[in-house]
């Protein structure tokens, strides 16, 4: 009966639900913001099912939200808050986010139910493996396997990927070593995954390449200042502790050193204090969360992305193809991104000694730090892109509705 009711959905374009537990300002929700904008209305009609922010305020929070929202609307994308629908683990929570997510599909009869991050990959998949929606495809976006809760947690998330994965008509790992690390760990199939990077717009950060020297609004450091730059939530997977302590251990020998932090979260107070008991609190600016991220870029001399785990790195992205100097950490798939002494440097993470070390090297060399950040904007090609992601992510739609007999 149920599923029935959802082959009705055939008529005109094909409907496509997208589910995320946060429509903020992080990578992952940027992501399927520009995919549901992105989507030929001729072919898929997108509707997006975010989960409310409450107190979250890190990513820019029910600000970001409502902002995107709009941005929704105004292109007549239509979109939903589900309130219960948390980053939390709730069990009563997720139990009425569930019983919500199983009615709407219902209610909208979508041929494609893609779910986006974790939580929403769990919820959404169990709504439509129980109402029979004909085509399930997740995007992890990284993954949780390790560096964000302790080994017990983290092995429940490994069982249950396992088992969703079972359910679900095709996967997609934002880079190889992504697509590598799930197969490694027996999630997925390498008959189901597919790999499709994260889309930016290519041509407005390439436009910064060989621009220096900027202040953003609001932002105040000497003119002669050498300014490390990072974006990204602030939070203990993100590795920022370990950055403010390399900057730590050199400001001594580099006094005209300034580090430059963008973003907002949970770890904004321990950074501060941090960095006020290194010695350091007057050469380390918090900006909080910016929407002004390329002229952000624009003031960085270098930028540094210490995260312990990873799936992509879209602000690494945005930042190579604004042809700065990069020093990240070799988790996940920024080794993809990477290649060592060619577009940037790579480091190991949590280590404090080689970042001090890899950020004294790029500033003591700066003429071979622009040849790194130039051939960084050349490695970001077309794949990059925006566009080419979205019609990627469409032509995956239609491989998996035929596979299930539905083109």
């Amino acid at each position: 009966m149920h599923r029935r009711r959802v082959l009705e959905g055939d008529v005109g374009p094909r409907k496509v639900i997208h589910v995320i537990t946060r429509l903020d300002h992080g990578g992952s929700a940027q992501n399927t913001l520009l995919t549901a904008l992105g989507h030929n209305r001729a072919r898929f009609a997108p509707l997006v099912v975010a989960g409310a922010p409450g107190r979250w305020d890190a990513q820019g929070g029910a600000a970001a939200t409502e902002s995107n929202g709009r941005l929704l609307e105004e292109a007549a994308v239509g979109w939903r808050l589900i309130t219960s629908l948390t980053r939390a683990v709730s069990p009563i929570k997720d139990l009425m986010a569930l019983m919500q997510l199983t009615t709407l599909f219902r209610q909208e009869r979508p041929l494609v139910v893609h779910t986006h991050t974790s939580k929403a990959g769990v919820l959404g998949r169990i709504a439509g493996r129980l109402v029979g929606v004909p085509a399930l495809v997740h995007t992890p976006h990284g993954h949780v396997f390790y560096g964000h809760f302790g080994p017990l947690r983290s092995w429940a998330f490994l069982q249950t990927e396992r088992l969703l994965a079972r359910w679900t008509t095709r996967l997609i790992a934002l880079t190889e070593a992504e697509r590598d690390e799930h197969l490694h760990r027996l999630v997925g199939r390498p008959d189901r995954f597919a790999v499709i990077p994260s889309g930016i717009d290519v041509g407005r950060f390439r436009s910064l390449v060989g621009v220096t020297g900027r202040r953003p609004a609001g932002c105040d450091w000497p003119q002669d200042a050498l300014v490390v730059g990072s974006i990204g939530w602030l939070t203990p997977v993100k590795g920022h502790r370990v950055l403010v302590e390399a900057i730590g251990a050199l400001k001594s020998s580099c006094p005209r050193l300034h580090l430059f932090i963008v973003g907002s979260g949970s770890l904004r107070g321990e950074l501060t204090a941090l960095a006020d008991q290194l010695g350091i609190g007057k050469s380390v600016t918090f900006a909080g969360e910016r929407a002004d991220v390329p002229e952000c870029l624009a003031a960085m001399d270098l930028y540094v992305q210490p995260s312990l785990n990873e799936g992509m790195g879209r602000a690494l992205v945005e930042a190579m193809a604004a042809g700065r100097p990069a020093v990240a950490t070799s988790v996940g798939g920024v080794p993809t991104l990477i290649e060592h002494r060619r577009n940037g440097l790579l480091v190991p993470p949590g280590n404090k000694l080689a970042l001090a070390e890899a950020i004294a090297e790029l500033l003591q060399h700066p003429s071979w730090a622009k040849e790194l950040g130039s051939a960084a904007s050349a490695s970001i090609g077309r794949r990059f892109q925006a566009t080419d992601m979205v019609q990627a992510v469409e032509a995956l739609y239609e491989e998996a509705l035929r596979e299930v007999g539905r083109a």
